[in-house]
C-alpha cells in the first residue's frame, strides 16, 4: 500500500534538518503525501515550539517544496497545536495557509512553580505534575490528562488527535499507575467514546518506538481493538523529527491493524481526507 506521513518535524521547532530533506525522503520511500506538524507557537518559552515570528515563514517554505515537487508528491502545511484548558485553547485556526492541525496535550501549569511541564519531557517534570499539580495522586494525574483529551475534541477539534495515550511515555514498567488496571482502561474507553462522536481522525504513532521509549505505538494495541470496535478512523504517522524515522515501524502497524481486523487508514490526498484499503 502507498504510505503518508503528516506528523513531521523539521527544523523550525525540534526537529533535525530543512523540510526539503524529508520530502525528498518520502519521494525515495514512495509516499504519495507528506505533511509537515511543526509544534505551534506558545506563550511562554520553550525548547521546542516553533516561535510566533517563524510561522509566516513556515507556512511560505512548506508551500514553496509543495509547488517544486507537485510531479513527484503531494505536500501539505500542518501545525501540531496545543491544547491547554478550555480557558486558554491554542488550537490553531486554519489561518495563513495551515491546512490541517495535530491537536495534543503536552503540558500542564505548576501551581508551585507557574511553569508549565511537559507530560513527554524529561522524567522530573513528569514527576513534578504528579507531586505539584495532582498532589502525589497518579490517578488523579492520568483522569486529568484525559479529561483535556476530552475537552479538547468537544471544545476545539482537531482534524487529528496526536498520540492518545502519551502518559505512557514516563510510566516505563507500570512505575507511576498500572494501565492494566480497569479505572485506567475506563479512562481510556470513556475518552475513545467521545473522539467516536466526533469529526476526529485519531493517530497511530510510532514515534515512541523509534526513540527507544516504548515497544508499542500510540495508542497501545488493546486501545486500537476498541477503535476498531467503536470505528474511529486512524491514520498512521511516525512523529518524524529525522528524516531516518519517517516510515519506522509501518509496515509492523499494518500488520497489527490487519490482525485486528480494521481494514482502512485514512489519509490526505487531492486536499480531502479519503479511506485507503490497507
Amino acid at each position: 500500500m502507498k504510505f503518508s506521513n503528516f506528523h513531521t518535524h523539521c527544523r523550525f521547532c525540534d526537529g533535525i534538518g530543512e523540510p526539503e530533506e524529508y520530502v525528498k525522503r518520502a519521494i525515495e520511500l514512495g509516499f504519495d503525501a507528506i505533511g509537515f506538524s511543526s509544534h505551534s507557537p506558545v506563550h511562554f518559552s520553550t525548547s521546542w515550539n516553533m516561535k510566533w515570528d517563524e510561522l509566516k515563514e513556515y507556512v511560505d517554505t512548506i508551500n514553496a517544496l509543495k509547488e517544486k515537487y507537485k510531479e513527484d508528491i503531494q505536500v501539505y502545511v500542518g501545525i501540531e497545536a496545543e491544547y491547554f484548558s478550555r480557558e486558554l485553547v491554542k488550537i490553531a485556526p486554519k489561518f495563513l495557509g495551515v491546512e490541517y492541525t495535530i491537536g495534543s496535550v503536552h503540558f500542564m501549569k505548576s501551581p508551585v512553580t507557574e511553569e508549565y511541564l511537559s507530560v513527554d519531557g524529561p522524567p522530573q517534570e513528569y514527576e513534578a505534575i504528579i507531586r505539584d499539580i495532582y498532589k502525589g495522586d497518579a490517578k488523579a494525574f492520568v483522569k486529568g490528562y484525559y479529561r483535556l483529551i476530552r475537552e479538547m475534541v468537544i471544545t476545539n477539534p482537531p482534524d487529528i488527535i496526536g498520540h492518545l495515550d502519551l502518559i505512557r511515555k514516563n510510566n516505563k514498567d507500570n512505575m507511576y499507575f498500572d494501565e492494566n488496571e480497569q479505572w485506567y482502561k475506563d479512562e481510556v474507553l470513556d475518552t475513545l467514546k467521545v473522539i467516536a462522536e466526533s469529526n476526529c481522525i485519531l493517530e497511530i504513532n510510532t514515534g515512541g518506538i523509534a526513540r527507544g521509549y516504548l515497544t508499542t505505538p500510540y495508542p497501545n494495541n488493546w486501545i486500537l481493538e476498541q477503535c476498531k470496535i467503536l470505528d474511529i478512523p486512524l491514520t498512521l504517522n511516525s512523529d518524524a523529527h529525522n528524516i531516518k524515522y519517517l516510515d519506522t515501524h509501518f509496515e509492523e502497524v499494518v500488520e497489527l491493524l490487519r490482525r485486528i481486523g480494521s481494514k482502512k487508514l485514512f489519509t490526505i490526498y487531492n486536499e480531502q481526507w479519503i479511506a485507503r484499503e490497507i
